[in-house]
Formats: C-alpha cells, structure tokens, sequence
C-alpha cells in the first residue's frame, strides 16, 4: 500500500511538470491552468484515497495482531495448564471415582470369598496361625498404603511432553497427537 501511495506522489509530480511542459504548445494560458488544476485535483483525490486505505489497513493490521496474539496465549495455557487441568478434572470425577470404587469392591469381594474359603479350610486342617495359611500376604497392607499413596500423588508424563508443543504450529502439534507418546519412556 505505501508504494502505491509513493508511485501515486510520483505520478503527481511528473503530470505537474508535464503540465508545464504542455503550456508551450498550448495557446490559451487559462485552458492550460485549467487543465493542471483538473490534472492536480484528480491526483490528489487518488492520493487521499490511497491515504484512507493505508490507515484503514494499520487499524486492521492492530486488531489482526491482537487477535493473534490472544491466540497465542490461549495455545500457551492450554498446552501448559490446559490439558493437565483436564486430566485432573477426569482424575477427580464421579464417574472414575465410581468405576474405581466398583473395581476396588469388585476386588474386595473376591478376596474376602477366598478368605472365608481358606479360612474354613485352615480350620479343618487345624492351622494354628494366619500366616501358615496359604496365600497370606504380611506386606499385603503396607502395598496397598503405597498404592493408594501413589494414586493420589501420581503425576502423567505425557503432559510434560504435551507441553514441549507450544512453540510448535498447529500442522507439528496435529502430526504429534497421531504418534504413540504414552509408550515413550513409560515404566510400569
């Protein structure tokens, strides 16, 4: 746009000069003047239009640079605090609690039936303590302390490598979320 202007200014002052060139051969001053004037007032309507285009297009250019840049912020946050603000709210939902809590009882059950199946099986085999029965776990409380302990404080690697995508474009990140991540320098 501001070439245009400059080529436009040019223009205006080789049709002024053009202008004086003409009055040689022209015979009448007062058609000459005319015409300049004409030729002046049609290139500096062209100039102020050029001029009300250029501004237009810095107001535009401001509010495009605004909106990118909020773009870009909202990228930042969702990669760093975004995804891992999700995971925790799935991690704190009823509907994994409830699964988790099924699965536990679930569990549970089971363990109290072979229990009560060993328990009485002990007897009749006249055992004299909970240990000689078969399958007693002594460290079967202290793991489950360091399970719970772990579900509670555990931490998803994969949102570190989520948020190493920021300064990525959007074609970078899209390939990314298509390759197997969680299999990366995951140990069980």
């Amino acid at each position: 746009m501001r070439s245009s202007y400059d080529q436009l200014l040019a223009d205006h002052h080789r049709l002024i000069s053009s202008t004086f060139i003409l009055g040689f051969f022209l015979s009448d001053k007062a058609e000459l003047e005319k015409a300049r004037d004409r030729a002046v007032k049609s290139h500096q309507e062209t100039i102020d239009e050029a001029k009300g285009l250029l501004s237009h297009c810095d107001g535009e250019m401001i509010e495009l640079y605004a909106l990118v840049s909020e773009l870009m912020l909202t990228k930042q946050w969702f990669l760093t605090d975004g995804v891992a603000w999700v995971v925790k709210l799935v991690h704190q939902s009823p509907e994994l609690e409830k699964v988790v809590a099924d699965l536990v009882n679930s569990v549970n059950a089971v363990g109290v039936n072979e229990g009560i199946k060993q328990g009485f099986q002990a007897a009749k085999d006249s055992v004299r303590s909970a240990e000689e029965v078969l399958g007693y776990d002594e460290g079967a409380k202290d793991a489950l302390d360091v399970a719970i302990k772990a579900f509670d404080n555990f931490h998803i690697s994969v949102l570190d490598k989520v948020a190493d995508l920021m300064d990525k474009p959007l074609s970078v990140i899209k390939q990314r979320s298509e390759l197997p991540i969680v299999k990366e320098n995951y140990e069980a």
